[in-house]
């Protein structure tokens, strides 16, 4: 049996009017889906406070899957639900990470700057001492003696069976201590290799490849030597490093398209209401100080207060990898703590470390009091809503949730205190079976994965994560991606197919609309999606439900359907994905249908339809099997003279195709037509130069002109794949002509021409060949010559063309 099937969760209390709203929530504190009521009497305010990011490097797009998926949720409350949600969010601005990130980079930038630049055998001897510092700290099987050169056989040695997948010790490794484990020798072998460099060529040093390799093991190294030097007093390292990353955090949000918060907090903007928080804790007898100035939280005396330790994962309570995670690498142990369980609330100033005035004397706050003490000047002493990622649930949460419950409950009267009522955790992304984590480096930062060529957009990550939910734990596999793929591009049609149609010449007058099932199937929709959104904002079966609806739409025969009923549905959807965020700053209450990236520039339209139109008469002559003359040319040209069309940067490349549309046309009327010649002009203009532009012109069966609409991810790769096809099989002809034993008439395209009449029939040739008497000696006439001839050449025709192909 489990621990966590062993130790159950204590009991939690619902807020009143639960039965109010018909929404369920998978509550972090059952570990069940629970009915949400917010406590606004009114039922309309729901308060929110959500963790937010330590800022100490770029954000991840595993970051981006809790911060877009907790956007969703937001949205359906606010936009879906009509919730009024004040959403509170913190900056963590000074922490260890920070800290030790923003020393040992600054050390590091003075270690390769080029105005200190040190001798050559002062960077080879600091790089050795490194590289033996980082292999007796994280590679502990590896000899401390051992040299770069030396380093790859150990590492085969001693770590084979980690390296093949194995744990390092039956029954006593996760599989983030393998993973942690394989990057640490990916990091020493790269700062060996990165030595070696340096050792081969002294000036190594100025370009960037030895600088990649050894700075993960030298900045630790230097920040050990020197991380204590700095002046505790002045923070300016320190804020600098943490407002780079906010800013940066910030856009990558902007980016994604996730809202930004009502209110931002930043503990270094709250310290003072934070050493108040503390001193109020300390006076009701849940903390204690330590000679060293540091004060730490009580769990016994809280407990023996009647009060719930560890409410999110009481089976996590004895976890000292995860205790010791939540107090910081800069945490030293001491042996005053009255249990190894207590946390810090105040860290005492060391050297090095930034420190701010407090009752207890210089320090900085612990990591859990943050939250604490800003979430509950925010909103007090209830909140409705909490969330932040999975790994936070122990200890952050849950440390978090005690202080801020020793902090508000009424201890003279045995009162225990339910500080937050719902609380969401979001699930992790994987990558190949290990969380996504800056501690394994094994991340891809949001701004390159929205950035490289082949990288998910903001829309489509979005939906990657509808699609896998926000509280499971998913790993962002290709099938994943193609079935996120495949309903934006079913969406893009939808969308695309509406907005092309010409509402006259949509269903008006026929039918009776009570016939019509659109409606019915838009209110099945409607239903399935709101049942789905409040069966705990599942995503993946409301957007399911638009796919469906889609489908139900689409099999209807074109010209059934009345246009208001289609605008209905158009419009259904469109609010939909605007309410998930889908749509830019596009509101819920948009009466504009579509979304953005399927419209074609509105200075570009005026050439568009000029273009399509001529490639409509190709279409039609050429279906027709009639020619085109110079007359339809001249209308045209008539045509262009009355659009009095914009001449700008802009429209330049439409003029140019236009110009080129007409181009050909003229000469078509020059030439002697056929319907190929016609309609190779027609693909070229499609196929090529509109294609070229983004735009695709898409033939309908049941319109003479064809809709005008933007080239799109789908189209792309469906034109990639049949280009492939096609190649493919051109590959596999003139290998199969290759290999294929000659036919009959494979003999007479190998015959040379000048053999071809050799034979009993005739007794004399030209030089080409060709027979001028007959085999009594008489000269042939000259009908008999000229058919001899025609015959030759298309034998050479032949011939030619077999060589050409045996060449290639």
């Amino acid at each position: 049996m489990s621990a966590q099937a062993r130790v159950q969760q204590p009991p939690w209390q619902p807020p009143p009017n639960t039965d109010r709203k018909p929404i369920h929530i998978y509550n972090s504190l059952t570990r069940s889906k629970t009915p949400f009521a917010p406590l606004d009497r009114q039922g309309r305010k729901v308060t929110w406070y959500v963790c937010g990011p330590t800022v100490y490097d770029d954000a991840h797009v595993g970051h981006a899957r809790n911060y877009v998926s907790t956007d969703i949720i937001r949205r359906i409350m606010r936009d879906y639900f009509k919730f009024d949600v004040k959403f509170v969010m913190n900056v963590t601005d000074v922490d260890d990470k920070i800290i030790i990130r923003a020393r040992q980079h600054h050390l590091f930038d003075e270690f390769i700057d080029p105005k200190r630049r040190r001798d050559t055998k002062t960077i080879q001897d600091t790089s050795l001492a490194a590289f033996a510092s980082y292999l007796a700290k994280n590679l502990k099987s590896i000899p401390n003696d051992v040299s770069p050169e030396e380093l790859s056989g150990h590492i085969s040695k001693q770590y084979e069976d980690v390296l093949n997948g194995n744990a390092l010790s039956q029954g006593k490794i996760s599989k983030d201590d393998e993973d942690k484990t394989k990057m640490r020798i990916k990091t020493a072998l790269a700062a060996a290799d990165g030595i070696g460099l340096l050792k081969a060529n002294p000036t190594a040093m100025e370009d960037g490849a030895y600088v990649e390799k050894v700075k993960d093991v030298i900045m630790p190294y230097l920040d050990s030597l020197y991380g204590s030097t700095f002046d505790a007093r002045d923070h300016t390292i320190f804020t600098t490093w943490a407002k780079k990353f906010e800013v940066r955090f910030m856009e990558d949000m902007q980016a994604l398209n996730v809202l930004e918060p009502d209110v931002v907090t930043r503990v270094t903007e709250y310290v003072e209401k934070i050493t108040a928080f503390i001193a109020q804790i300390e006076q009701r007898g849940f903390a204690y100080k330590t000679s060293d100035n540091s004060v730490y939280f009580d769990i016994k005396a809280f407990e023996e207060g009647n009060n719930i330790y560890a409410r999110l994962e009481p089976w996590s309570r004895n976890n000292m990898d995860l205790q010791a995670d939540g107090e910081g690498a800069l945490t030293k142990k001491t042996g005053e703590k009255r249990s190894d369980a207590d946390f810090a609330l105040w860290k005492t100033s060391k050297e090095g470390e930034p420190s701010w005035q407090s009752p207890w004397g210089l320090g900085r706050p612990g990591w859990h009091i943050e939250c604490s003490a800003m979430a509950s000047h925010e909103l007090g002493d209830r909140m409705d809503i909490h969330s932040g990622g999975i790994d936070l649930a122990f200890p952050h949460h849950d440390n978090e949730l005690a202080q801020s419950e020793a902090y508000w409950c009424d201890k003279d009267h045995g009162g225990q205190h339910q500080w937050v009522n719902y609380f969401i955790h979001m699930g992790h992304l994987d990558v190949q079976g290990a969380k996504m984590s800056k501690s394994l480096k094994n991340f891809v930062t949001i701004r390159h994965e929205l950035s490289r060529d082949g990288g998910l957009s903001p829309r489509s990550m979005r939906i990657l994560f509808m699609l896998g939910g926000w509280k499971e734990r998913f790993e962002v596999t290709e099938g994943l991606k193609k079935e996120a793929s495949a309903w934006e591009d079913k969406v893009n049609n939808f969308f695309i197919k509406v907005l092309g149609m010409d509402e006259t010449r949509a269903m008006n007058g026929h039918g009776d609309i009570s016939d019509a099932p659109v409606q019915t199937y838009l209110a099945e929709a409607k239903e399935k999606f709101h049942n789905a959104l409040t069966d705990s904002f599942n995503t993946s079966f409301a957007i399911q439900a638009i796919s469906e609806l889609i489908t139900k739409y689409n099999s209807l025969e074109a010209g059934t359907i009345r246009f208001e009923h289609t605008k209905e549905v158009a419009v259904w959807v469109t609010r939909m994905v605007n309410m998930f965020g889908l749509n830019g700053t596009a509101t819920i209450d948009s009466d504009v249908i579509g979304w953005s990236g399927i419209d074609i520039p509105a200075y570009a339209m005026p050439y568009l339809t000029l273009i399509s139109s001529i490639r409509d008469q190709l279409r039609k002559q050429a279906q027709q099997k009639g020619p085109i003359h110079v007359e339809d040319v001249t209308d045209i040209r008539q045509q262009i003279r009355d659009s009095s069309l914009p001449d700008t940067t802009e429209t330049a490349p439409y003029r140019t195709v236009l110009d080129s549309a007409l181009d050909s046309v003229t000469q078509l009327t020059a030439s002697e037509q056929s319907t190929a010649s016609i309609m190779e002009v027609a693909d070229r203009i499609r196929d090529e130069d509109l294609w070229n532009l983004g735009v695709y012109l898409e033939d309908r069966a049941d319109s003479p002109t064809a809709r005008i609409r933007p080239v799109t991810k789908e189209l792309r790769e469906a034109k990639e794949a049949q280009q492939a096809k096609k190649a493919k099989k051109n590959i596999a002809d003139r290998s199969r002509t290759a290999t294929a034993a000659p036919t009959a008439k494979d003999d007479k395209r190998m015959m040379s021409p000048q053999d071809l009449f050799k034979n009993e029939e005739y007794s004399a040739w030209n030089e080409d060949g060709i027979p001028i008497k007959d085999k009594d000696g008489n000269e042939l006439t000259n009908s008999k010559t000229k058919k001899l001839k025609k015959q030759w050449e298309h034998q050479k025709r032949l011939h030619d063309q077999r060589q050409s192909q045996q060449q290639t």
